[in-house]
Order: C-alpha cells, then sequence, then structure tokens
C-alpha cells in the first residue's frame, strides 16, 4: 500500500483520539499568567485517568504530611505548577495515545518524548525560554511519528527496520519510504490541531534546527540530542543525533554547560516518569 502523502496526511488525524480538554487548555494558556489555579483544576476534574495519576504523585510527595491530597487544586499546593502541568500534560497524552503493536510501540515513544520534554525545562530555565512551552513542545516533538504510524502502520514499520538494518537516522528511512519525515508530519499535525506556532517550530525544527533558525527549535533539537546521550527514554539500539552548533550558539549553550546540567536533567526525568508509572 502506498502511503499518503505529505498533504493528504492531516486527514488521518481523524484516526487519532482527540487531544483532553485540559490539555488543550493548558497547551493555549503556555506563558499566559493570567491562567488561575480553579480554572486549571475544573479541566483537570474532566479527565479521571489525569486526576488519578495527579493524586499519586501529590500523596507520595506529601508521605510526610498528616493529611491525605484528595483534590486537584491541593496537588497543586504540594507540587507547585509547573510539576503539575507536567505530569497533566505527560499523562494525558501517554495515556490516549497508547498504541502498541508488533514493531511499534508508542509507550516508548513517549518515554523518550519525556525525556526530551525533562531537558527542555531544564535548559529553558537557564536559556530564557519559557518553560511550559518548552517541556510542550519536548513532549509533542516525534508526534508525527505516531501519525504516520496511524495513516500507514506497514509503511512505518518497514521505515523503522530500514532505520535499524542500515543504521541510518530514522528521518533519512522516513523520507525514503514516505518521501517525508515525522518533523514535518508532526508539524502538519499541528497545523490541523491549530497548536501555537511555537509549538509547530519546536516539531518541525527538532532534527535540523538551522533551517528554521528559531528559539524553540533551537532548544528543542538540543533537549532531543541530550535525551539520547542521556538515555533517558532507555531506547533499544539509541543512536545519537549530531548536535547543532549553530543551535547551541543561539542559546548560549556549550558543551561543559550542557554536562553541568545532567544530574538536574536526570532527577527531573526520573521524577515524573515514576509519577506516570512509564
Amino acid at each position: 500500500m502506498t502511503p499518503p502523502s505529505l498533504d493528504e496526511l492531516p486527514s488521518h488525524a481523524k484516526a487519532l483520539p482527540s487531544m483532553p480538554e485540559v490539555v488543550n487548555y493548558l497547551i493555549r494558556s503556555l506563558g499566559d499568567e493570567s491562567a488561575d489555579v480553579d480554572t486549571i483544576a475544573h479541566h483537570i476534574n474532566s479527565e479521571p485517568v489525569i486526576v488519578a495519576r495527579l493524586l499519586a504523585a501529590a500523596n507520595s510527595a506529601a508521605s510526610g504530611l498528616s493529611t491525605h491530597i484528595f483534590s486537584a487544586k491541593q496537588a497543586f499546593l504540594v507540587l507547585g505548577a509547573d510539576r503539575v502541568i507536567s505530569i497533566i500534560l505527560a499523562s494525558a497524552l501517554s495515556y490516549r495515545y497508547d498504541t502498541r503493536s508488533a514493531g511499534f510501540d508508542a509507550r516508548l515513544l513517549w518515554r523518550h518524548s519525556l525525556g526530551v520534554a525533562a531537558c527542555a525545562r531544564v535548559l529553558a530555565e537557564h536559556t530564557g525560554v519559557n518553560r511550559d512551552l518548552a517541556f510542550t513542545g519536548g513532549l509533542l516533538h516525534d508526534i508525527g511519528q505516531l501519525l504516520m504510524y496511524t495513516a500507514s502502520p506497514v509503511s512505518y514499520i518497514q521505515a523503522l527496520e530500514l532505520h535499524h538494518k542500515d543504521d541510518i537516522p530514522i528521518i533519512a528511512a522516513e523520507r525514503t519510504v514516505f518521501g517525508y519525515d515525522h518533523a514535518e508530519a508532526g508539524r502538519a499535525l499541528a497545523i490541523t490541531w491549530k497548536l501555537p506556532n511555537n509549538i509547530a517550530d519546536a516539531i518541525a525544527a527538532h532534527h535540523e534546527p538551522d533551517e528554521l533558525g528559531s528559539e524553540i527549535g533551537n532548544l528543542i533539537h538540543v533537549s532531543e540530542v541530550l535525551s539520547h546521550a542521556l538515555d533517558l527514554g532507555e531506547q533499544p539500539n539509541n543512536r545519537v543525533p549530531d548536535l547543532s552548533d549553530l543551535a547551541c550558539a543561539n542559546l548560549g549553550l556549550s558543551w561543559p554547560k550542557l554536562a553541568g546540567h545532567f544530574p538536574e536533567i536526570e532527577a527531573r526525568y526520573d521524577g515524573i516518569r515514576i509519577a506516570l508509572g512509564i
């Protein structure tokens, strides 16, 4: 079966579950300082699975306290807004898009994406980029893989086999089979979902940031490389992509600076991964 063209691909997005309301709300409100806890908590309560994960994380963090956490609003007080938002986004996406079949395991995809998101949040704190935007960009950077697999499972498995057999970058294997790669597919999906332009840029640029030249694209690219270098997602046949010197220079980062953040990145990743049970 011939895989769909890039122009045809967005029509297959209907086969994916819709974004949870709380995720849509959080993504729309990135950087909005007027977004209040009560409104966010209201949206959280529409997703029982997210509420359960959030309360489990909050009660674990509050194990030394005498009281139990039983509401999303209390979870904010115990965990802090940054960690709550991280758990909400990661939990919703990993639960809603948990596709597994022979040759493709979305759990591995989300574990890697969580690693990139953890890297992105830490680096954002040291480069002046919006932290929530960075985390979301990292979490969604590989969403194009899921769309390509959904649109044409046989073709995407062929691309994965080519990637492993010939030891070539996944984007090169995808281009051979599909004529485009998951960064392009993810950008098309972000536009279809009406996600913010910065998120679309983060997805589009994470493998080849120099072509787009966006700050968030540079950040997600560096985070992608670091995640592989630290093997955060414990990926089979892990391969570290080439790091763009220009992206690092534009962010004011050097390898010694990056290395200094490794313990913090690993601690952030482990904390969220344990909270989500991924």
